[in-house]
């Protein structure tokens, strides 16, 4: 019987040809020169780990592992996030080595993702971690890594979205787990109407009613922290407002032009401990990089120290960036 010819990759995945594959080089360059020069050095972890390395760190990721049973019949997951595996790798290879620890990478994530939803199964990451330091000063060389390799690749229309968890954290504090979803959805969607009947219905104070309704506005420059203070509900979110006050005044005018505070953010919730970020391009509709500090997660690989990170995806700069050279063409 003749062989069927195979017409296409398994949904999720995908090939790439000689001038997909030379924008990912250019992309990949131009952050690992950056990298390199503000002594980040490339760490490239195996593309398998054993399944608890993604699974210790909790959250949604665990279900989005593929995972198969290898030789040993130990079960074992395609990598799946960087910053789990560079975790584990801090508290074993590394667990002697002098801090801070400045890691740089880029390569693939893999997971399972619903056919047809329109997200792939294999992406191509780049980004960083920076390990063993806990100051605000961590806080703003990550977000200068982020602006300066955005700017290497010629995009200078950006805006890095940060918050801090902290400020949302205690408006859940005490809730069932069905109330804390609910009202977790309603900050999500910045519903004010919403807001204003959950605080009604779980009987919130009368501060942490305040608070929930006016998070839709606490979006803007940094004046927007001076409103959030006064709406900060104990001592947790007072730290969020004042560890971003602080990060501001660290930053220089042309940084701050690229940042937005959303005190209403609650992507990073169960994983960042501290100020949380977004990274989005003008003319796309998604965010292409996430970031924050996770100042618990080294503990569970045995290795309790602080540490901050962020992730671009490499496969949407490198779209972009070749939709931008296309209209150029197009242009002149």
């Amino acid at each position: 019987m003749p062989l069927t010819t195979i017409t296409h990759v398994p949904p999720g995945s995908q090939d790439l040809l000689a001038h997909d594959v030379r924008l990912r080089r250019r992309v990949q360059r131009a952050w690992f020169q950056l990298a390199e020069a503000h002594g980040y050095e490339e760490v490239v972890p195996p593309t398998f780990e054993y399944e608890e390395v993604f699974t210790r760190g909790g959250g949604e990721l665990a279900s989005r592992l593929i995972r198969f049973v290898d030789s040993d019949g130990r079960l074992v997951a395609l990598r799946a996030d960087f910053t789990s595996s560079i975790a584990r790798m801090a508290a074993t290879r590394l667990t002697a080595a002098p801090l801070p620890l400045r890691l740089s990478y880029a390569g693939k994530v893999y997971r399972q993702e619903a056919e047809g939803g329109g997200r792939r199964r294999e992406v191509f990451q780049m980004g960083a971690e920076l390990i063993g330091d806990g100051r605000v000063e961590a806080d703003a060389e990550v977000l200068r890594l982020v602006i300066e390799v955005l700017r290497a690749l010629g995009i200078s229309d950006f805006q890095i979205n940060l918050g801090d968890i902290r400020f949302i954290r205690p408006l859940l504090a005490g809730l069932p787990p069905a109330a804390a979803e609910r009202l977790r959805h309603a900050i999500d969607r910045k519903d004010r109407g919403a807001l204003a009947e959950a605080a009604h219905e779980i009987g919130a104070a009368a501060a942490v009613a305040r608070a929930l309704v006016e998070l839709p506005e606490l979006i803007g420059r940094g004046e927007v922290l001076l409103r959030a203070r006064a709406l900060a509900c104990g001592a947790e979110a007072d730290a969020a407002i004042e560890r971003l006050r602080r990060l501001d005044a660290l930053l220089g005018e042309a940084e701050r032009a690229h940042v937005v505070y959303d005190l209403g953010e609650i992507r990073g919730l169960g994983y960042y401990t501290g100020p949380q970020f977004e990274v989005y391009v003008a003319g796309v509709g998604r965010a292409l990089g996430f970031g924050g500090r996770y100042d618990e997660l080294l503990a569970l690989y045995g290795a309790p120290r602080p540490a901050i990170g962020f992730m671009l995806e490499t496969d949407a700069l490198a779209t972009l960036l070749s939709e931008r050279a296309a209209a150029a063409e197009d242009a002149s």
